[in-house]
């Protein structure tokens, strides 16, 4: 069945009213995430290469031996999922609708961003859903992060966040109910097209999703900015999924 979205609001108001606003960390009536409880979540602060995963890195850039074939040239990850105060914020986010939960999330990925050495980038893109599964959510919860993030980023410069540049071509099986390593690669084969390359073409780019688990997403995204004449192409997540790869 697909929500329409009258009906997705309806869904929203209905839920309001059956579970009040409460902050996810301590119950605190009115806000998901109180100010004190966003302060106590912790920001990682060791980081390994997103391609190989086995050596150390600054800011989660690609390692020297495989920056040279990575599309990818780095991801940041910003706290540690297993939190419990990350892992209701996600899934209230992107399951329960909640997309108030925009803001306080792209604060983290903010903080992040500022407290490494990444270059700030000259535009940020948000993984797309496809038009079909962002027609049933109602929202895609990486473009909310990515516009929140290019609001303050840069006090006083706002950065584009180019939303329909990156477009899903296919529905794919989501990756969360796939469990081999291999499946999940294939299943983001081909699944992205570029609509203006003229516009990253030599730009150095931010890729904005709320989880990495593999990273097949954002490799795919990533192979696909390059392709159009990226210059640097960069990721930030919320959090990154243990995965045991087979």
């Amino acid at each position: 069945m697909i929500h329409s979205p009258s009906s997705n609001f309806f869904l929203h108001a209905v839920l309001n009213l059956l579970f009040p606003i409460a902050c996810l960390g301590c119950d605190r009536d009115g806000e998901w995430l109180c100010p004190s409880c966003l302060r106590r979540i912790p920001l990682l602060f060791e980081f390994v290469c997103p391609i190989c995963e086995k050596r150390p890195t600054p800011s989660g850039r690609a390692c020297f031996f495989c920056a040279p074939k990575a599309s990818l040239d780095g991801l940041c990850v910003t706290t540690s999922y297993v939190l419990p105060v990350v892992t209701r914020a996600i899934h209230a986010y992107k399951y329960n609708f909640v997309r108030d939960l925009s803001a306080p999330l792209a604060d983290l990925l903010r903080a992040q961003l500022l407290a490494t050495a990444l270059p700030i980038p000259e535009m940020i893109i948000p993984v797309p859903l496809h038009p079909r599964r962002e027609r049933w959510r109602g929202f895609n919860q990486s473009a909310l992060l990515a516009e929140a993030l290019a609001d303050t980023l840069t006090p006083g410069l706002p950065l584009p966040s180019m939303e329909r540049i990156l477009v899903r071509t296919r529905p794919t099986t989501p990756q969360m109910t796939i469990t081999h390593y291999a499946k999940r690669k294939e299943n983001m084969r081909g699944a992205f097209a570029i609509n203006d390359t003229d516009r990253v073409r030599n730009k150095r780019v931010l890729l904005v999703d709320d989880v990495a688990t593999t990273g097949a997403t954002l490799f795919e995204c990533a192979d696909i900015l390059k392709d159009a004449g990226a210059k640097e192409v960069y990721a930030v997540v919320i959090a990154r999924q243990e995965f045991k790869k087979s």
